[in-house]
């Protein structure tokens, strides 16, 4: 058994790298953030592990975003326990499933790529 990874879970970890880098630029400097997905797309069409790449990008972000949908509620709900306040927020299991299936399709393109690279070696 060798001590190193396999291709594909170093292109996963460098998607996984990207994705939260990518976050980072969207929060911080949204007028960077079109650049950034440019840079993302390039990596992608480019990457010779796609699928385990485009699978490092979507998984951290989709939970990311699950986390920040579940926060605004929490929030909008400790508003409304307020004597002045009140929120709604509308759309939330919209969004929520959404948010799954984007988190679902990178775990579909890792498992994908896990089962690819596994295929090659044998």
């Amino acid at each position: 058994m060798q001590g190193t990874l396999a291709p594909a879970t170093k292109w996963w970890f460098f998607g996984a790298l990207v994705g939260i880098t990518l976050l980072g630029v969207m929060v911080f400097s949204p007028i960077a953030f079109p650049l950034a997905l440019v840079v993302l797309v390039v990596l992608v069409i480019r990457s010779p592990e796609r699928a385990a790449l485009g699978g490092g990008v979507l998984i951290p972000t989709g939970l990311w975003f699950l986390h920040q949908l579940r926060a605004a509620v929490e929030r909008c709900d400790a508003m409304g326990h307020t004597p002045r306040g009140g929120c709604e927020i509308y759309g939330v299991p919209e969004q929520a499933i959404a948010m799954g299936l984007y988190t679902a399709v990178g775990v579909g393109l890792t498992a994908y790529a896990a089962l690819r690279s596994r295929t090659a070696r044998v």
